[in-house]
């Protein structure tokens, strides 16, 4: 009976501490976010003529390429989304800024994505003959912004809306798991791989929606967006935390 004790106390005190863990630092939450990112991609490919508004390796590559031919038209098509994007990152430090200083009590990044679902809902009211130029910069600039608010997981640098540095990471970690053979290192390698695919995941039913209900399909977005926000607050409500402006 004493071991039982022992055991069920123990198993309490488990479950206390896991309680005690941020959302943001669970793979459930940044699954949720890669799957935004990767469903957003699939929606402007699908409603935007074929535009991927948050590969902006690519877009890097196409603009540089473009120069080089001449193409001038086609190197500002590929050069502006890359503006956008960088905007969308300065705009986050901007909000960050506003509301400490503003003295918000909680996580600023909960104010952030509430601020993020309500610009991806004015998107999916855009009309079908808004010009697709101004569809995807918007995606691409607040895909930017969506991009500074949750940047690593397990100590380790974490993009949410773009994929080439998680597979660099994806990469060390397959090696390391090789390398030590123990469980934690076992368990990085395959959250990693889980989080980083979840972009491609996300992808599936952005095409699917998207094809179905056309521009309004970024709801879907808002939708899952407020459901963190949700999360957050309960967990702030919860813990009762002080004010947290990382």
């Amino acid at each position: 009976m004493k071991y039982d004790k022992e055991k069920i106390d123990d198993i309490n005190k488990s479950s206390r501490i896991n309680k005690k863990i941020a959302p943001w630092d669970r793979p459930l939450f940044l699954m949720i976010i890669t799957f935004i990112g990767g469903y957003m991609n699939a929606y402007t490919y699908i409603t935007r003529n074929g535009i991927l508004a948050n590969m902006h390796t690519a877009n890097m590559s196409i603009f540089g390429i473009s120069i080089a031919l001449g193409q001038w038209q086609r190197a500002l098509n590929h050069f502006i989304p890359i503006i956008a994007c960088i905007l969308g990152a300065a705009f986050s430090e901007f909000i960050k800024s506003l509301i400490i200083k503003k003295k918000y009590k909680g996580d600023w990044r909960k104010m952030a994505l509430v601020l993020e679902a309500m610009a991806l809902f004015c998107i999916g009211l855009l009309p079908k003959y808004v010009p697709d130029y101004i569809v995807n910069n918007l995606v691409s600039f607040f895909m930017g912004y969506l991009l500074c608010l949750f940047r690593n997981f397990f100590g380790i640098a974490y993009n949410t809306t773009i994929c080439t540095g998680n597979l660099r990471t994806v990469g060390q970690l397959f090696y390391g798991a090789l390398d030590e053979k123990s469980k934690d290192s076992l368990m990085k390698l395959l959250t990693f791989t889980v989080l980083t695919f979840s972009f491609a995941l996300g992808a599936i039913p952005g095409t699917i929606i998207s094809i179905a209900v056309s521009t309004k399909s970024v709801w879907v977005c808002s939708f899952l967006l407020l459901l963190l926000v949700l999360w957050m607050s309960k967990f702030e409500l919860n813990s009762k935390l002080p004010n947290n402006n990382k």
